[in-house]
């Protein structure tokens, strides 16, 4: 089974301080005793970390950023999903099927794209999404207008 992580899974898990960092472990571990299963990021998490390394002053973040950096590149378990000709397509049939059931506008909508690409992400590849990060309802709406679509928030 693969597991898509998103940012904010990725950075509760790799920080023991971190709030939800033993939820999503024990789900990671409950779910492994389950299936073979196989961690995944997308590539945008990673440009999600960067903006966080770039956008504060804090030395501590940084640091502890370039560590999550530095080992999921270096962690050959993990599998980094690319962006990809296929996942357009899916996002943009995501993103018309989001703003129909929301009756939202095009600057509105605006702010979920990355949300949207990595859920592309997770459709394309049969993954799992595991995200707390539900803006608007926006994995909620997904899961009911796609039946290809997974989504868990393991903090809760």
């Amino acid at each position: 089974m693969n597991f898509l992580l998103d940012t904010n899974a990725i950075i509760h898990l790799s920080r023991r301080e971190a709030e939800h960092h033993n939820k999503i472990k024990e789900k990671l571990l409950s779910n492994a005793h389950k299936f073979e299963v196989n961690i995944c990021i997308s590539l945008l998490s990673l440009y999600e970390l960067e903006y966080g390394i770039a956008h504060t002053d804090n030395e501590k973040v940084i640091s502890e950023s370039r560590r999550i950096i530095e080992s999921i590149k270096k962690d050959k378990e993990i599998t980094i999903f690319s962006l990809t000709e296929e996942g357009a397509k899916i996002f943009g049939e995501i993103k018309e099927q989001y703003r129909k059931n929301k009756g939202i506008g095009k600057k509105a909508l605006q702010k979920h794209n990355i949300d949207l690409i990595i859920a592309s992400t997770a459709i394309e590849n049969r993954a799992t999404l595991v995200s707390q990060d539900n803006k608007d309802k926006i994995f909620e709406i997904l899961k009911n207008v796609r039946d290809d679509f997974e989504w868990e928030d393991w903090t809760q």
